[in-house]
């Protein structure tokens, strides 16, 4: 049997980080790959993190990284955001879950009905996978219809329902319906051959799976229109994109959903999800109603949870917003750039503060899954953290000089793998 010699990127990562391959073999042994969750986990063994402040990580051999995967994006104000612990503080002198309404979860929900389009009214949950089982629960009973419809690779969290069309998974008969991702005409063709028994859309703003894809112009307006000509609603999964206007993606893409889905940041580091709704839809929740739909949930809306979403809701304004959108910007042509440097194809896709880089393959056009898995882990070298995927936020505690010092390390990373990783030649 013959084995490959790490390549000089590897060797560079595993000697930086001992410690944190020894705590992920030890914790190998009660947890599967070492983890409890799919996103973060990477070969050679994933990094192990000790604290983290602002926009820098710190892992347990005290390697320091900018941070622009952000936990999955839902840190929006960074680590130990000073107001939120703060706050955090105060409340866990006096509850951190009670059996009913709070003062802090009503003043949340005002802020989320100002500032949600299409919500006159929310629910809690707990997080963004939980908000969109809820939303498709109710989309199902206020319709009185079974099937959803879906796109290709969008990513709603863990519900059998919603990942048809993740990993290969197909279309599931009977509960939901598969189309692509950008192509008005595969979802027109979708919904009107299911016309009576589609309940509803759901809908991603910018693809965030696999490759980070933005919408074409007028594609979300276009989806939208088409659920409601044949009675089905519109379910935004907001969860990621809300980052990208005051009032979120349906701001910055101008198109109304029926139930808007939250989760990630809205819950200022904390796990909070909401689903935003008319009035009239969230009557359905009612329990004073006959027949309302019962939901659950031990730590729905509690006090921390609230407290912490409302300063982080509060605090991203227009004018964070438009601050983290430039320096996007400015990150994604300096990414660019220095990948032409060093003849290394760097691909920089998405829209406002939510990006996603890649490295192409021969064709040009698609990324080279190899090179990519290289230049993550050499980013990581060179003291950036992005996501697995090649995904990348910012974040509002994110300085012009930590941009600076990021490129400094991105530019670094692509003269790794332009080393190691040799352009190979077109078919």
């Amino acid at each position: 049997m013959t084995t490959t010699a790490p390549s000089p990127i590897e060797e560079t990562y595993r000697a930086k980080t001992p410690g944190s391959a020894a705590l992920i073999a030890r914790a190998e042994q009660v947890m599967p790959a070492g983890s409890s969750r799919t996103f973060g986990y990477f070969a050679p063994y994933p990094v192990v993190f000790a604290r983290g402040e602002g926009s820098v990580l710190y892992d347990v051999d005290d390697n320091r990284t900018i941070d622009f995967a952000c936990n999955g994006l839902s840190l929006i104000h960074g680590h130990a955001y000073p107001p939120v612990v703060e706050a955090l503080h105060a409340q866990l002198e006096v509850g951190s879950a009670w059996p009913g309404t709070s003062r802090a979860q009503i003043a949340f929900a005002e802020l989320l009905c100002e500032r949600v389009p299409s919500a006159e009214q929310v629910r809690f949950t707990n997080t963004g996978t939980e908000a969109t089982m809820l939303a498709v629960k109710l989309a199902r009973r206020a319709t009185g219809r079974p099937l959803i419809l879906k796109a290709v690779h969008a990513y709603h969290g863990s519900y059998d329902d919603l990942e048809a069309g993740l990993g290969g998974r197909g279309e599931l008969p009977g509960r939901t319906l598969l189309a692509d991702f950008g192509d008005i005409a595969s979802f027109r063709s979708k919904i009107e051959a299911n016309a009576d028994q589609l309940a509803a859309v759901v809908i991603e703003p910018v693809l965030y799976t696999d490759n980070v894809i933005a919408p074409p112009p007028g594609f979300l307006a276009q989806v939208a229109e088409a659920a409601r000509a044949v009675g089905a609603l519109v379910i935004l999964d907001d969860c990621i994109m809300f980052r990208l206007a005051p009032g979120g993606s349906a701001e910055r893409y101008d198109f109304s959903a029926d139930i808007t889905c939250l989760g990630k940041w809205i819950g200022g580091g904390l796990p909070v999800g909401v689903v935003g709704a008319s009035a009239a839809l969230m009557a359905t929740f009612d329990p004073r109603r006959e027949g309302a739909l019962y939901h659950g949930g031990s730590f729905n809306g509690n006090p921390l949870g609230a407290v912490a979403g409302r300063i982080a809701l509060a605090d991203l304004t227009a004018e964070r917003i438009e601050t983290m959108n430039g320096q996007a910007e400015v990150l994604a042509e300096g990414i660019r750039r220095a990948g032409e440097a060093v003849g290394l194809p760097l691909l920089v896709t998405g829209d406002g503060s939510a990006r996603g880089v890649y490295v192409l393959g021969a064709d040009g056009v698609t990324a080279d899954p190899v090179r990519s898995a290289a230049y993550y882990v050499a980013t990581i070298n060179h003291g950036v953290y992005i996501g697995g995927g090649g995904e990348m936020a910012m974040t509002t505690t994110l300085t012009d000089a930590l941009v600076e010092e990021a490129l400094a390390g991105f530019a670094a990373a692509a003269r790794d793998v332009a080393e190691a990783h040799p352009q190979p030649e077109a078919a």
